[in-house]
């Protein structure tokens, strides 16, 4: 990934050229949807109010990553900006990024204590600290109550365990009109690589070694995870084909009865009104484990007025900022009095019970960190998809994963 970086930062700067208007004041650099423009905008407005000596001119990018490479390939990259855990570590190395760590131990009004540990450690780089969380997620169960309640389930809770999980899905899977095949199902199956590692983790297995440099997918438990996930679509038949999904949001439309997501789907299933939808814990395995998401702000390492910087990144990921991370739906505030308070626990909104995000905290993991997180994952999409339709068993994908990763981990020694 440090390579890759590299290589479209060269090409993009011969793409921009040195030319362009240049804006004033601090280049604040953010993606999301279009409501989040609104917002982003108040919450800057409010800063600065507080601080009047501190300009700051927002830039909104729906096609984000590629626009930050071209803008940091280009000479011109924001002072401020999003960055996920995922690719934070190929950032650092490609040298990107400043980090805070300086400002923020002469900083006594600073409380990283204030913060969720898990997401406040992610931007955490060999001991220095090179951004300020915004938001986190981990993943929970969001399931139909109307589907439980007319097939006789009882809601999930946290005594379920993978067997109560795959009978609660064969029971929810149904023939609705009568033609002979399912329209309904128990679990959509997310195929993402990254909804693999709550199901491997929970089984005792792992991605990659403790030092990074070995994949251990192929491993016992982390085989029989993924083959788990690919019999609940091609053996028990309570996970709909890629024929039967056909671009669908079956959830939203009453097809399914479980999916496994991040807090970032709230705000759409909030406008479901055919149904009742809930959350709950994932069921367990051997353990308790699921990954968690988290993005933060973080510094250019071309920007100069970092002690104005350190305050606008202050600003909008504590109390202001994770009020409205809060109030918007997408992700839990990092600060944890926010998290805590009825801007986060409302009881009036969906879900009713907010806190497991919260409490799912306590078994949550990061995943590897790695320079090459792009390229291994597009290693395991490759090959899980072979799995996924039905191609190979899990034990053949294990394998060719395993050695694709291996070959690209010994390539950097």
């Amino acid at each position: 990934m440090k390579e890759l970086i590299a290589v479209t930062l060269c090409i993009t700067f011969l793409i921009s050229g040195c030319g362009g208007k240049k804006e004033e004041g601090i280049k604040l650099m953010y993606w999301g949807s279009y409501e989040e423009i609104d917002i982003m905008n108040n919450i800057v407005s409010a800063f600065e109010q507080k601080h009047p000596e501190i300009d700051v001119y927002p830039i909104h990018s729906a096609n984000y990553m590629d626009k930050l490479q071209i803008m940091i390939g280009g000479g011109t990259p924001p002072d401020l900006f999003y960055l996920g855990n995922d690719n934070f570590v190929a950032y650092v190395e490609a040298g990107a990024l400043s980090s805070f760590e300086e400002i923020k131990r002469t900083d006594t009004l600073f409380d990283e204590q204030d913060y969720f540990e898990l997401p406040f450690n992610a931007f955490n780089y060999e001991g220095n600290l090179y951004g300020l969380p915004i938001s986190w997620t981990p993943l929970v169960l969001y399931y139909n109550k109307d589907i439980f309640d007319e097939a006789g389930v009882s809601y999930p809770d946290t005594t379920w365990d993978w067997d109560d999980f795959l009978a609660a899905c064969k029971r929810c899977t149904k023939d609705t009109d009568g033609d002979g095949v399912a329209d309904q199902f128990g679990y959509l199956l997310s195929t993402g690589w990254t909804f693999t590692f709550n199901w491997i983790w929970q089984n005792g297995g792992g991605i990659l070694s403790t030092d990074g440099k070995r994949c251990v997918i192929d491993s016992p438990e982390a085989i029989d995870a993924l083959q788990f996930l690919a019999d609940l679509r091609w053996k028990h038949n309570v996970s709909p084909t890629p024929e039967q999904i056909a671009q669908r949001d079956l959830f939203t439309t009453g097809r399914i009865a479980m999916i496994i997501s991040g807090r970032w789907v709230v705000p759409r299933y909030r406008t479901i009104t055919d149904f009742r939808w809930g959350i709950s814990h994932l069921p367990k395995g051997k353990i308790r484990a699921t990954p968690i998401f988290t993005t933060a702000y973080v510094m250019s390492n071309k920007s100069k007025n970092i002690k104005d910087i350190w305050e606008l990144a202050k600003f909008l990921s504590g109390n202001e900022g994770s009020r409205f991370i809060a109030e918007l739906g997408l992700g839990v505030p990092s600060v944890k009095s926010v998290a805590f308070s009825p801007h986060f626990l409302d009881p009036e909104q969906s879900p009713e019970n907010s806190e497991i995000y919260l409490d799912a905290i306590s078994y949550a993991r990061l995943g590897p960190r790695t320079i090459h997180w792009q390229e291994i994952g597009n290693i395991m999409e490759t090959y899980l998809d072979e799995l996924w339709f039905g191609k190979k068993n899990a034990k053949e994908i294990a394998g060719l994963i395993t050695k694709g990763v291996n070959k690209l981990l010994a390539e950097e020694k």
